[in-house]
């Protein structure tokens, strides 16, 4: 299950890279450039779309870190049916960063990633066409260093790559990293009073399922993760999904040992309108300004309060008889098949240690938002978010910006315990 068929005889680095090039990689060859050095750990890839990348690379080149330990590979793309202006507009930014230098002497490498078939171009073709030309790169001098993600419209700390670096020298497989959406208090716009509310609704979520103990309660965002190279060529790299690209890799990923959070360094994320894709930051903006969703309200508490009796059962929950679970797990397991998949990953698990590390893999993130979006729509209506949060974390504020700020500490201080417990 969790070497999509990669041989158990592969044990070097280059190895298992050259058999991910040959069964999942993107083959399409958009540049030739000189080898990297062979100091080089880490490989962050932006995908780039009709953006505006000097925020980004400013914010790249204040970094303080050793120039021949990073390369910045940039991904411009579009499809065979975007506008002339676009394809204008990245024949120039090719020309603008194409093997050019950050400030602090940190290369970039542009990929020419253009006319794609439209049915395939996306953010998740982009990374892809990136993170295989990344793996590709660390195979040439056979150093299995970390891969990260980033995208065109946010700026980091100072000490992003430096902590970046750090991790890679660890035994991490997988990273959330930690992120915020820029905001002032003080010349608040109603732009960012919006973000503010979907960012609550994005971390209340993470929190409530830390909350019911479920193991991979990590931030799922496309701009704020990296993976270990390895790592990304035995789960079979990354998808090529136009949204939600980010959320099916990670959870590809966390089931495996040595996934974690950054919490030392921050990506600041755009809180821009987009319509490019039908869910995320975007798109959630986009729907708060044409007044058709709030995010004033969340999942209901009692939805993880009975998550957590059910995933505190132990071996119970393998078990035939069912009434000892929540009424809406159990009525969503009959729906969907679940006591029969149970039962098979219960016949082919040695053991209760084998049987949990299966189950890990088994419970994902999507089985796991569905069971709550069922619960949402036949049990337990949504609530209002200040109201969740008290109840569920016991944390109250005046203003949804004084709640966001404790809520910003506790989700920290609740992923570094989860990325431990994770471990164990």
């Amino acid at each position: 299950m969790a070497n999509l068929g990669f041989s158990l005889q592969l044990k070097s680095f280059k190895e298992i890279s050259a058999q991910y090039h040959k069964r999942f990689a993107y083959h399409t060859d958009y540049s030739v450039w000189s080898e990297p050095n062979s100091s080089l750990r880490v490989l962050v890839v932006i995908p780039c779309f009709n953006e505006n990348l000097e925020a980004t690379m400013q914010s790249l080149g204040a970094c303080s870190v050793d120039a021949e330990e990073v390369e910045i590979l940039l991904v411009i793309n579009h499809s065979t049916h975007a506008d002339v202006a676009i394809k204008k507009k990245h024949e120039q930014q090719f020309v603008t960063w194409n093997l050019k230098k950050l400030r602090n002497g940190i290369p970039i490498y542009g990929i020419k990633a253009f006319d794609l078939e439209p049915k395939h171009a996306g953010v998740g073709l982009a990374r892809k066409i990136g993170m295989d030309k990344a793996l590709e790169r660390f195979a040439t001098i056979n150093h299995d260093g970390l891969i990260v993600c980033l995208d065109g419209d946010c700026t980091v700390s100072p000490n992003y790559l430096d902590e970046l670096i750090r991790s890679e020298r660890s035994s991490v497989n997988g990273l959330s990293i930690r992120f915020e959406h820029p905001l002032d208090n003080v010349n608040r716009t109603l732009e960012q009073d919006q973000i503010i509310l979907y960012e609550l609704w994005l971390r209340y979520y993470i929190l409530a399922l830390r909350q019911s103990h479920y193991f991979n309660a990590f931030h799922t965002i496309g701009s704020s993760m990296a993976v270990r190279a390895s790592a990304y060529a035995k789960i079979g790299g990354m998808n090529r999904r136009k949204a939600g690209e980010d959320f099916y890799f990670l959870h590809k990923l966390m089931p495996h040992d040595n996934f974690s959070h950054l919490s030392a360094a921050t990506v600041y994320p755009s809180a821009r309108t987009s319509d490019r894709v039908p869910f995320g930051t975007g798109r959630a903006m986009l729907e708060m300004k044409a007044n058709t969703k709030s995010f004033k309200e969340v999942y209901n508490p009692q939805i993880f309060a009975e998550l957590k009796h059910w995933l505190g059962e132990g071996v119970d929950r393998f078990e035939t008889n069912i009434n000892s679970w929540p009424v809406f797990i159990s009525d969503f397991a009959k729906v969907n098949g679940w006591l029969k998949e149970l039962e098979k990953l219960k016949e082919r698990s040695k053991g209760e240690k084998a049987l949990d590390k299966n189950f890990r893999f088994w419970l994902d993130g999507f089985k796991v938002l569905k069971l709550v979006h069922y619960a949402r729509d036949h049990y337990y209506p949504d609530v209002e978010l200040k109201a969740a949060y008290a109840n569920l974390l016991n944390i109250s504020a005046y203003s949804y910006f004084d709640l966001l700020a404790k809520v910003r500490v506790l989700d920290d201080q609740q992923d570094n315990i989860n990325s431990e417990e994770y471990k164990k």
